[in-house]
């Protein structure tokens, strides 16, 4: 695990790399080939240390004395995440931020293959293009396709029975946007996102500033 957690950086740092993507990405729009890391971090407000021990882990091509070259660190980042081989990924709760998330287009290398809910007004209908199944079927849908990730926007209460489904389904990951405490072998990722986190810093944020 110690091994493991020195490779892939601490979770900060990781974070980190989506924010360094998007700035490369825009200097690659403008035509700008090399960048340092005080270029970096003056756009996304860290310290230019932080960008370079970042950096250190995904071993971006460097020009020396001029800085990174921007083609390749944005390869560098891209494989670094795994975001250069597109994953697949079924859904499980077409609600309303269900719905949502299966229409955005910004998840790079994820692509939504399936759907699934109990509402009998939702099965059998395609939601953004992607089809809403019977959750009672999840079970044989995963012994026919290979699914890595699953996403899960469903009732909180019903969670850890189908996350025990899904992990005897030979899933890879489960992104977690409920508020059950999962459990998950030791060889499935597990990720969760609180999403009322966010919205209290942002009122923190604003108390203070008031």
């Amino acid at each position: 695990m110690e091994t493991e957690t020195k490779r892939l950086g601490k979770t900060p740092s990781i974070r980190r790399m989506s924010l360094y993507l998007n700035r490369l990405k825009a200097y690659q729009e403008k035509g700008i080939e090399i960048v340092t890391s005080n270029d970096i971090a003056a756009d996304i407000d860290v310290l230019p240390i932080v960008v370079k021990k970042d950096l250190q882990l995904v071993e971006p091509p460097t020009k020396k004395r001029a800085g990174y070259i921007v083609n390749g660190t944005i390869k560098a980042i891209t494989a670094f995440l795994g975001w250069d081989k597109q994953k697949s990924a079924i859904l499980i709760g077409v609600g309303h931020l269900g719905s949502a998330l299966l229409g955005y287009r910004g998840f790079p290398g994820l692509t939504f293959v399936a759907a699934f809910d109990t509402d009998v007004k939702k099965i059998g209908t395609t939601i953004h293009n992607i089809p809403v199944l019977n959750i009672s079927n999840l079970s044989d849908f995963l012994k026919k396709r290979k699914i890595e990730i699953a996403v899960l926007t469903m009732p909180s209460e019903h969670a850890q029975k189908i996350v025990d489904l899904l992990t005897q389904g030979n899933i890879l990951a489960i992104w977690n946007f409920t508020r059950a405490k999962i459990h998950v072998p030791p060889h499935v990722a597990l990720q969760r996102e609180d999403l009322s986190a966010g919205l209290a810093e942002l009122s923190a944020k604003i108390k203070n500033n008031q």
